[in-house]
């Protein structure tokens, strides 16, 4: 079991860092599985099979978004859901044959031994002021960090502030392993369509844009960096709901800026309706972890982790 979680509330790349882990699973051969506990979908005690790996059996209605998200990009992959994820594990490994479960968001839930704890924090602002939620962003006191192996510091951009980060990081944890993330954006593609896009067809061009996620400024500045002439930008709250009248009103918003086009996340792609405003021509740009020099850091730490995990089981056995 490897959980991905994070100290503070909002957006610090776990799910990204959960489809990195889960393609590098796959590549080194095991089979892997993914549990969340969904957002605001049908919450249920019950296990929610969102993909078995070969199909998506449920809408990011039941579901939620992140957890369609992450059925849409890891095919081969099964993902479950449940407020109880001791159960979704046990149905990952004994209906589906998984040999590893990557947990989304599973620091906190200590209901289920893992083998690895990776925890996401921000590299401009990894504790906030230090002081709890609702007062300040940490879920936990900062002397959790002693329960992870792994620290990984997103949104790594290799600022004086990143940088101090690191060092402080590196200095108060010295029997950890300090990795850096930063976001790349690898795919561009048609809303409705799905049509593959050049990336360099947003250079230049006039672009609205709107995001529901944690962090919706950093998607804004990762339009702007690939060149677009971003108009307009509305920023949700996370999860927030689409329909096609809520679309409408966005575009008449944004309607005196005469946008080209429209661009959003992937997150977001996964919760629009079935049909769009005639008026909304919507592009979904995609954005993935990039490890850089830290990536082969990050892989030997996870095979020792399971190579230590067999060595236990055969033990046992």
């Amino acid at each position: 079991v490897i959980s991905v979680g994070n100290l503070a509330v909002g957006g610090t790349g776990k799910t990204p860092m959960v489809i990195w882990l889960a393609r590098f699973l796959l590549e080194e051969g095991w089979r892997v599985g993914v549990v969340s506990r969904g957002y605001k979908g049908e919450e249920t005690k019950k296990v929610l099979v969102v993909s078995d790996g070969r199909s998506i059996l449920a809408g990011s209605d039941i579901s939620g978004d992140e957890p369609q998200l992450l059925a849409r990009r890891l095919p081969g992959v099964p993902v479950l859901c449940s407020t109880k994820r001791a159960l979704a594990a046990e149905a990952a490994v004994e209906q589906l044959q998984c040999e590893v479960v990557i947990l989304d968001d599973g620091f906190q839930h200590r209901f289920i031994a893992r083998n690895l704890d990776v925890v996401m924090l921000d590299s401009h602002y990894p504790f906030g002021d230090g002081s709890l939620f609702p007062r300040g962003i940490l879920r936990e006191q900062t002397t959790a960090l002693r329960r992870a192996q792994v620290l990984a510091l997103s949104r790594f951009d290799g600022s004086e502030q990143a940088e101090q980060s690191h060092k402080n990081l590196v200095g108060q944890w010295p029997d950890k392993k300090v990795v850096t993330a930063a976001y790349r954006a690898t795919r561009l593609f048609d809303a409705t369509t799905q049509r593959e896009l050049p990336l360099s067809s947003v250079k230049n061009k006039r672009l609205a844009a709107f995001a529901g996620i944690g962090r919706p400024d950093d998607f804004f500045r990762t339009v702007r960096d690939l060149g677009a002439d971003l108009v307009h930008t509305t920023a949700l709250p996370d999860h927030h709901p689409l329909t096609v009248e809520f679309l409408a009103s966005l575009v008449e918003e944004a309607s005196a800026q005469q946008p080209e086009a429209w661009l959003t996340t992937e997150k977001d792609w996964v919760r629009l309706p079935s049909d769009l405003p005639d008026s909304m021509e919507l592009m979904i740009l995609a954005v993935e972890i990039n490890l850089d020099g830290d990536s082969s850091l990050l892989k030997a730490v996870v095979q020792e982790s399971l190579t230590m995990s067999e060595g236990t089981r055969k033990d046992q056995e």
